[in-house]
């Protein structure tokens, strides 16, 4: 009898110790969904800056407006002739964890060939 009382709040305390643990999970899911959620949106930006570019219309307003808004700050995109990239910054969800955040760029690039008859 004694020992059933010793045991007893047992699963609570043991929930609370994996509780840290099972939100930095989600917290590390929640982190690459929104990484690929930018390079999607950069590869979309890219792709219809080049289909516009391809009929001659402003490439660099065509991405920028393919983007979320959110997206938007830290965009960089780069216009060739028959070829644009763009750039996005990933989010981050917890400010400051990352100190150099230079290297959390979702980049990508699309080219429309040469369809005018000209070689």
């Amino acid at each position: 009898m004694r020992r059933l009382r010793s045991a007893r709040g047992q699963s609570s305390v043991e929930l609370m110790g994996m509780l840290w643990l099972l939100l930095l999970l989600a917290l590390g899911v929640w982190q690459i969904m929104l990484a690929s959620w930018a390079a999607e949106q950069a590869q979309n930006a890219s792709r219809t800056a080049a289909r516009v570019q391809g009929r001659g219309g402003d490439a660099d307003k065509a991405a920028r407006n393919a983007v979320s808004s959110a997206l938007r700050k830290g965009m960089d995109v780069q216009v060739a002739p028959e070829h644009v990239t763009v750039s996005v910054r990933i989010p981050i969800l917890i400010p400051g964890l990352v100190v150099d955040d230079q290297h959390l760029v979702a980049t990508r690039d699309a080219t429309l060939p040469n369809t005018g008859g000209v070689t």
